[in-house]
């Protein structure tokens, strides 16, 4: 509310305009009309159009105070004018709202863009370090191995091809090669020296080379002599009564032949002469089928042995004795022979057989019971040598 002056009249708003023009006309105009009071009045209607106009009605009261003071009204003109106006609502200021933050889009699209400048600059810097340095080194190494790899590729084909050409060389080679006849000594395994030797042939001279010759290295060996090819067919010749006084010439050849080219004699160069030594030829592998045996014969327990009782022999004697009486007992049922007859042979065989079928019968009866054990042993690992040690 303004404040107005307190011997104004009150106005409210609920007088009509035209009450309110007189009410002012009486209070400000003189009673007696005059060419000024005219002007006045013109002019105070149009200060109250102007101040009933939509321009200056929000104006505040000093604004409009100052605006009509310089169009030449007075004070207390313009009090009656400024009461004449209806009271003003207060005024309501416009709603306001906060201005929203600034958007953050281009900060972020900036350290967005950073982020990858700074990426991609590093894989820069990145590529540029391994082609410049570390690509040349690894180039030259990879081509260095392969290089390589090619070069023992080539090698391993020539070595190939090679043995290829030394295979097929030799196995047209070998069809012309004497073979060596297998050394057999079945009969003659066990001997040890030329008259074991005799001892086993006798009279026959199909004794093998290789055995005479290993018996003559043995006793030379025997006794502390140096087994040179000498003294070999000097003991040969000693003992064998075919080779004495070198009448089988052609049985020496096949000596020496059998002495020079059979791989169980070895020969020894010395600075004075070469001593000949025997090498003893490897077993022949075991059978698949008797290794299994014997691994279950090492895997079976071994039977023990039961030391006979005190009262064996009591049962010995009982079972002796059924058996004798079940043979009468069977005799008693049967039909004699006829009158004036002798028992056959057939009869006796029959005899025999019920005999022994009633003593088997009570043996078994009285036979004890062999305890067997429940547990399974582990069978020790195979040894052929143990089987087989020759």
């Amino acid at each position: 509310m303004v404040n107005q002056p307190a011997n104004s009249p009150v106005v409210t708003s609920n007088t009509q305009p035209d009450e309110r023009a007189s009410v002012v006309k009486t209070d400000a105009l003189p009673k007696e009309t005059t060419p000024e009071t005219v002007i006045r009045t013109d002019l105070l209607d149009k200060a109250r159009v102007f101040l009933n106009s939509p321009q200056a009605r929000h104006e505040d009261y000093a604004a409009k105070r100052r605006f009509l003071v310089e169009k030449g009204l007075k004070d207390d003109e313009i009090d009656g004018l400024l009461r004449e106006m209806p009271p003003q609502a207060p005024l309501v200021p416009p709603r306001t709202y906060p201005q929203p933050p600034p958007s953050n889009l281009p900060a972020l699209l900036l350290g967005v863009a950073r982020v990858f400048s700074w990426i991609a600059g590093s894989s820069a810097v990145l590529l540029m370090i391994y082609f410049r340095f570390l690509y040349p080194r690894i180039a030259q190494t990879y081509q260095a191995r392969h290089a390589l790899r090619t070069h023992q590729k080539d090698l391993l084909d020539r070595l190939t091809a090679l043995l290829e050409e030394l295979k097929s060389t030799r196995a047209e080679t070998a069809v012309v090669l004497p073979r060596p006849a297998l050394a057999s000594e079945a009969h003659y395994r066990e001997c040890q020296t030329l008259d074991d030797v005799l001892k086993v042939s006798g009279e026959n001279q199909d004794v093998p080379d290789v055995t005479l010759l290993r018996c003559a290295i043995t006793e030379l060996f025997d006794e502390k002599k140096p087994a040179t090819s000498e003294a070999i067919f000097f003991v040969l010749e000693g003992k064998i009564p075919w080779l004495r006084g070198g009448g089988d010439e052609g049985g020496a050849r096949h000596l020496w032949q059998t002495l020079t080219s059979t791989p169980l004699f070895h020969e020894e160069a010395t600075e004075e002469t070469s001593i000949w030594t025997y090498t003893s030829p490897l077993p022949p592998p075991i059978p698949p089928l008797m290794q299994s045996l014997y691994a279950l014969r090492a895997a079976l327990p071994a039977g023990t042995a039961h030391e006979p009782s005190r009262f064996q022999y009591t049962l010995n004697a009982l079972t002796d004795l059924t058996g004798y009486i079940a043979m009468r007992t069977y005799d008693t049922f049967q039909l004699g022979p006829e009158t004036g007859t002798t028992p056959g042979v057939e009869e006796e065989v029959k005899r025999e057989i019920r005999g022994l079928k009633g003593l088997v019968l009570n043996r078994r009866a009285f036979m004890p019971n062999v305890p067997r054990p429940q547990t399974y042993t582990p069978a020790p690992p195979f040894n052929p040598a143990s089987v087989n040690p020759s």
